[in-house]
């Protein structure tokens, strides 16, 4: 095999080429000890960015049906319930934490303690029905749950059904000694629920048959919870702190009970449609006293956030500016969430139509989940 000699010229323009191709790769390799800074995140939309109507005041009490319509307490003997900006409802004769709304919208089932009584209240109509009665003279509070569809009923204390009732079916889940029933939630799909005690929570079958849970730390009540996207696992906040109001948001999976904290100092959340939620966190941490009082936060931070908890959204309230308190609310169909505050003597409201003279807003959440 004959090798044929390069011509000189040649072999000096293929060097130099050589050259300028390696000489930006050893620039790049040599910049590469100290990577270049990544590009910043876009920030996240502030709640006054969004879409959003006034709220109306009063006490926002939950989601009624999947509709965007809710319900407002408006004293400490009535709600009402809303859509939109608008009143749909004949002032309704209940004010139980128990309360809930039939999956159309259109009534609302709440407990009489007092009377011992389950009643059915349609909400534009203002007509009534008793679906079942319990015996109140052992204990005055009755722990209940319907499930979205409205076909069962849970309840911690035996109920007799009436004829009201028709077809619905009740799950009884006694409460024991020093273990009361303090939460009970459906998950969307009426599929399952679960049960909060003092330091356990129970999930369970919509037959009543237990499939999960397990401990809780002590001292630590659940005030909120839910089911996540896949019903896998359950989000809950755990109030460790009753004077201040604060605690610990926790995901548990339910089958081998593995619980792992999200966020720490939280004052509330809520779960809504679409794995979406709302919480809210004071952001100072003010000076406790030796005594058994609390202090006011000064500064708080409103967030929401998807089922990975993503943050999607987040605005922060001062006490300076006269707001005060903030809650967050996601629908059940995950497009509307309810931001609501309570304003202070401090607020400067020389137009009520400013957005930071109303109580809260009405938000459409729709193009910050995009």
């Amino acid at each position: 095999m004959r090798f044929w000699p390069i011509n000189l010229d040649l072999r000096c323009s293929l060097f130099l080429a050589a050259v300028a191709l390696l000489a930006p790769t050893t620039a790049c390799r040599a910049e590469g000890a100290m990577p270049a800074p990544l590009a910043n995140p876009p920030a996240v939309p502030t709640f006054e960015k969004l879409p959003h109507a006034p709220l109306p005041k009063g006490e926002f009490i939950g989601w009624c049906g999947d509709r965007e319509r809710y319900l407002l307490a408006t004293d400490g003997q009535y709600i009402d319930a809303y859509d939109g900006s608008t009143k749909i409802s004949a002032p309704s004769p209940t004010g139980s934490r128990w309360t809930q709304c039939g999956a159309d919208g259109k009534y609302i089932v709440f407990p009489e303690e007092d009377a011992g009584r389950v009643r059915k209240f349609e909400l534009e109509a203002g007509k009534s029905a008793i679906l079942a009665t319990f015996d109140s003279r052992s204990r005055r509070e009755i722990g209940m749950a319907f499930s979205p569809d409205m076909k069962t009923l849970v309840s911690d204390q035996p109920l007799q059904l009436t004829a009201e009732a028709g077809q619905l079916r009740t799950i009884i889940v006694p409460g024991a000694v020093g273990q009361p029933v303090y939460k009970i939630v459906w998950s969307p799909d009426s599929s399952k629920f679960f049960v909060a005690h003092a330091d356990t929570v129970d999930v369970l079958d919509a037959q009543g048959k237990r499939i999960g849970g397990g401990k809780i730390r002590k001292l630590a009540g659940v005030t909120a919870g839910w089911f996540d996207v896949e019903q896998r696992s359950l989000f809950l906040f755990l109030v460790s702190d009753d004077i201040q109001g604060i605690g610990n948001l926790v995901r548990c999976r339910i089958a081998d009970w593995r619980c792992v904290q999200l966020k720490e100092r939280v004052e509330q959340a809520a779960g809504g449609g679409k794995g979406l939620m709302g919480i809210v966190v004071p952001i100072d941490r003010p000076k406790l006293p030796d005594d058994d009082s609390s202090v006011p936060y000064q500064r708080y931070a409103a967030e929401l956030r998807d089922n990975s908890f993503r943050l999607l959204a987040r605005q922060e309230f001062t006490r300076a500016a006269g707001q005060t308190s903030p809650q967050l609310y996601v629908s059940p169909s995950g497009a509307t969430a309810v931001l609501s505050w309570s304003l202070t003597e401090r607020a400067k409201c020389p137009d009520a139509a400013n957005d930071k003279c109303q109580p809260g807003w009405i938000l459409d959440i729709g193009t910050a989940i995009k």
